[in-house]
């Protein structure tokens, strides 16, 4: 148990996420990236000042992460408004809200919400994983020749051409051996639908992660495996992450293996 009241922090997450996904104020499709991201920023840091103040009228002595940076303490919320903002400025769907509560570097109540689907996943530690309080479970293939895969390719401007060109050459590797790779959604997400079952993996390199830890959580809650790309627990020290059934999972880190795909550890991520 967390001790954490879940329908009300879905209900907190699902109304700013639905406000930000109403707003008709964003930068045209002619504007620069740089007032793009100014945008996103501005649009995220109204966002986190709200649920922050509504979170914490209820839970006074939990602390926040900053999601590009380290967690302050040992117990933390970790909030997302905006997963896939290039999505969202774009109009298109599959971007997504999400909010973490990570105690002793581990997830322990995660939610995931998409204001395109109305669908929120939620799972809390010991608790199983839910998509609109119907329980979700992971896929139960089992070759990888049948596997749809998540994944993404980050901007070049935002990552660097090394880390750009190590998910190119990890998607490659794995799109050889799999029935399809499909890069469709935010990375918390997609690691929802491996939750569901509607991916049956998700493989991402870098760093990232503040986009990983809720859906780490709610796979893990739906019977799956999540770790880095080097087989070590997901976290802020790992090298990228992996989520799939148990079965997938093995054959996926064999591949990676073998492809020399294991991206080194010092290296930046995203």
């Amino acid at each position: 148990m967390t001790g954490i009241d879940t329908a009300t922090c879905t209900m907190l997450v699902r109304a700013i996420a639905e406000d930000i996904a109403a707003s008709d104020a964003k930068p045209g499709t002619t504007a620069a990236v740089s007032d793009m991201i100014t945008h996103v920023r501005a649009v995220s840091e109204a966002a986190q000042t709200k649920l922050r103040l509504a979170l914490g009228k209820l839970y006074p002595v939990i602390a926040w992460a900053d999601e590009d940076g380290m967690p302050p303490c040992q117990t933390y919320w970790l909030y997302d408004p905006i997963d896939g903002a290039y999505h969202w400025l774009q109009d298109l769907p599959l971007w997504a809200s999400s909010l973490v509560l990570v105690r002793d570097d581990e997830p322990v109540m995660a939610i995931v919400y998409d204001p395109a689907m109305k669908e929120a996943f939620v799972a809390t530690k010991g608790a199983g994983a839910t998509c609109n309080g119907v329980p979700i479970h992971v896929s139960a293939k089992h070759h990888l020749g049948a596997a749809v895969i998540g994944g993404t390719v980050p901007p070049i401007g935002q990552v660097g051409e090394t880390i750009q060109n190590e998910a190119l050459h990890l998607l490659r590797a794995i799109a050889r051996e799999v029935f399809i790779v499909r890069p469709i959604a935010a990375a918390s997400l997609q690691l929802a639908y491996v939750a569901a079952g509607r991916l049956d993996a998700y493989v991402e390199n870098g760093g990232d992660v503040a986009d990983w830890l809720a859906g780490a959580l709610l796979i893990r809650e739906a019977g799956g495996t999540v770790t880095d790309l080097a087989g070590n627990p997901c976290g802020w020290s790992g090298n990228g992450v992996l989520g799939a059934n148990w079965t997938l999972h093995l054959a996926l880190r064999q591949l990676i293996e073998q492809q020399g795909e294991i991206i080194d550890s010092d290296k930046p991520g995203r």
